[in-house]
């Protein structure tokens, strides 16, 4: 039969109040129910108990004043002292029939009711940059697009990478100390000089003067409407000649969406 204590205390003054404690297998009960599994609970002091990770507490705590009070219910598991609604020590296990490896546990409507569900797949959108294409020998900005990168309503980050190697080699003293540069244009503005990111790298100076000019950028596409991305090259040497090439894992242009919700 489990060892039941009801302990009482009474304050008084001109309001009385009389609280309360049930312990079962326990004679210091913690809260207004207090449950020691084991019965294994060790007394060190008023306030300290060891033993307590297969304990069980009910407890009210009051906010406010002694006139003005309100009480906020706290049960813990495996806690003598639970600090929220419900305070865990240990695992927890919830099984509805929609639980799942991987799944994530979250509401499912504006009540607070919970459930598992499977986390949405990442958002992308994927473009392509030209192989062989000659950057422009003027310095200018040359388009080395083949498909476009086509992004809607969202913050996005986009990633993109091309190699370049001379189609001229070295000779004597002639070296290519210079930059390649790529750049990332949103086609909707109308400034045909203005662009997301710009970022130069230098390129070898040997073997196959190959450089690899990549960039990220945040961007952001307003509600409703849909941005064209393209990227560009250009040098900044005009004695040799750089082509994009799929050499050394070749070029990528793809953007992931960032502010999509993780769960469906």
């Amino acid at each position: 039969m489990k060892k039941i204590i009801i302990s009482m205390s009474l304050w008084g003054g001109a309001i009385g109040v009389v609280f309360s404690q049930v312990g079962i297998n326990t004679d210091h009960p913690k809260g207004i129910f207090h449950i020691d599994a084991k019965k294994d609970n060790v007394i060190k002091s008023k306030d300290s108990i060891k033993n307590t990770t297969d304990d069980v507490v009910f407890n009210s705590v009051r906010n406010g004043s002694i006139l003005l009070k309100s009480y906020q219910a706290y049960l813990g598991v495996g806690k003598i002292k639970p600090e929220a609604g419900l305070d865990i020590n240990g695992t927890m296990r919830l099984e509805n029939k929609a639980e799942g490896n991987n799944k994530i546990l979250v509401s499912k409507d504006d009540l607070g009711n919970a459930t598992w569900v499977a986390p949405l797949s990442p958002i992308i959108s994927v473009g392509k940059i030209n192989d062989n294409k000659l950057l422009p020998t003027d310095e200018s900005p040359g388009d080395l697009t083949e498909e476009p990168l086509k992004l809607t309503q969202g913050k996005w980050l986009v990633l993109s990478k091309f190699v370049v190697k001379s189609t001229i080699k070295p000779w004597g003293n002639k070296k290519p100390q210079n930059n390649v540069w790529i750049y990332l244009k949103n086609m909707a503005v109308s400034d045909s000089t203005k662009f997301s990111t710009v970022l130069g790298v230098p390129v070898e100076q040997a073997g196959s003067c190959a450089g690899t000019p990549q960039l990220a950028a945040i961007v952001d596409v307003p509600k409703g409407e849909e941005h064209i991305f393209r990227i560009f090259g250009s040098t900044s040497n005009t004695q040799f000649g750089y082509t994009t090439t799929s050499e050394f894992q070749g070029s990528y242009f793809y953007a992931v969406r960032l502010d999509v919700d993780i769960l469906d």
